[in-house]
């Protein structure tokens, strides 16, 4: 008997959109007024949001206190500043990780004349933390494909990135079997466990150890996070 392994589709088009003269927010999750009983965070993992952010342009965000923050750009680069200090160019090959411990005032801005630019936020729960505003950035490449690529870690949260080329397979074997894993795709499709997942979709699953998938796409470019579904204050 094959093993029937819990998931959730969190397909794209069932996203909560927020649409403003400046930008676009688009929340996999439930966010602010978007508030859908099957689109509930999944464990620690709060937030997931894809942001289009028109030329000169600036937004302001408040991150609740005990909350890791990661942003990503997908296209072109965003300037990030807060009010602890902290002030950086922020471009497509890199990614920021904080740590929030108090609340957070968080202003990113478009500097380019004339293009949109878009960014990936994702925010996780805290749990008890042995410093504080951690703030740290990370580079990447693709130079390889067809494999994964570590992205971040916070907390016991874990997350990788890979490009694959149509037809190449993957897997990722959990560290933690009690822990779920969320996979997000950025471009093309994919078959992970059998679901079909197209761009900005994404698939929660719980109680298994080990996930498999199939580009059906060239250049098809997935995220997969592993993702503590107990509390993180114990």
């Amino acid at each position: 008997m094959i093993a029937q392994i819990p998931t959730q589709i969190y397909k794209s088009d069932s996203r909560g959109v927020f649409n403003s003269g400046k930008h676009n927010c688009f929340a996999t999750f439930n966010f602010e007024q978007y508030q859908d009983l099957s689109r509930n965070a999944f464990g620690s993992f709060k937030i997931l949001n894809e942001v289009i952010l028109a030329p000169q342009q600036r937004i302001t965000r408040f991150v609740n206190s005990k909350t890791n923050v990661i942003l990503l750009p997908l296209f072109g680069g965003i300037e990030y500043k807060d009010n602890i200090g902290n002030e950086e160019f922020l471009r497509v090959d890199e990614i920021r990780v904080l740590a929030a411990d108090d609340e957070l005032k968080v202003e990113i801005f478009n500097p380019y004349e004339s293009e949109n630019v878009s960014y990936l936020e994702l925010e996780f729960h805290m749990g008890k933390q042995y410093y504080k505003n951690y703030f740290q950035q990370y580079k990447f490449d693709f130079n390889k494909h067809n494999k994964l690529h570590s992205l971040f870690e916070v907390e016991r949260a874990l997350g990788f990135i890979g490009i694959y080329d149509g037809r190449k397979t993957g897997s990722f074997k959990l560290r933690n079997s009690k822990n779920g894993v969320f996979v997000f795709v950025l471009n093309g499709a994919f078959e992970v466990e059998d679901r079909l997942l197209e761009a900005k979709d994404g698939l929660a699953l719980k109680e298994t150890n080990k996930i498999e998938w199939e580009a059906l796409s060239e250049n098809a470019i997935l995220i997969v996070i592993e993702v503590p579904l107990k509390s993180l204050d114990a």
